[in-house]
């Protein structure tokens, strides 16, 4: 009889354990923070470069509150997205010697691994760090005769985070074909 007694015993035992390290688990999982949301609205553009917010909403975290800021020296515009006054995503239109590969233009601008993904026309690099693009201008009469290059996007993802490499091309895909149309294929950025 004790042997069943001690059976029934250990097994009220790891039942009660049991019971009491899931509450636990559901007492902490209850306490913790819950998973911050996005309380601002996606922008539409990206300094007067219009990106579909669908497109920058995987590359934005969450937060409160979000900004924009540009500044054009040297031939460079940069575009600063913050969230909760942190920046978040950097975009830049600027000038290369022509024909300089997207590969070394976002290792060159954003720290890209030269091993990134390119696409197989080459107008773009890519990686979950950020991106490159190839601007193509139709209408060449606008480019200054005394330009000898190219005119590239960027794309970086903002603090040590990293966003779905699938995500950033599609934004600079999206923000490299809508910059023509913003006026950016003027020579004085």
């Amino acid at each position: 009889m004790k042997s069943r007694e001690n059976r029934l015993y250990v097994t009220r035992r790891r039942l009660a354990l049991s019971l009491g390290a899931l509450s636990i688990v559901v007492l902490v999982a209850g306490c913790s923070d819950p998973a911050q949301e996005k309380e601002y609205e996606v922008p539409k553009a990206l300094c007067g470069v219009e990106v579909p917010a669908d497109v920058l909403d995987p590359l934005l975290p969450a937060g409160e509150k979000v900004s924009e800021r540009s500044k054009t020296a040297s031939g460079v515009k940069r575009c600063y997205v913050s969230v909760d006054e942190k920046v978040a995503l950097s975009t830049s239109i600027e000038w290369y010697e022509a024909d300089t590969p997207v590969a070394e233009i976002a290792e060159k601008t954003i720290g890209a691994d030269p091993d990134d993904k390119v696409t197989t026309d080459k107008r773009y690099s890519y990686s979950g760090k950020g991106g490159a693009g190839l601007i193509r201008c139709d209408d060449s009469s606008t480019i200054d005769k005394d330009v000898d290059g190219d005119l590239y996007t960027t794309v970086r993802v903002g603090g040590d985070d990293s966003a779905d490499s699938a995500a950033v091309l599609k934004a600079i895909e999206a923000y490299t074909t809508a910059a023509p149309a913003a006026g950016e294929c003027e020579v004085d950025l």
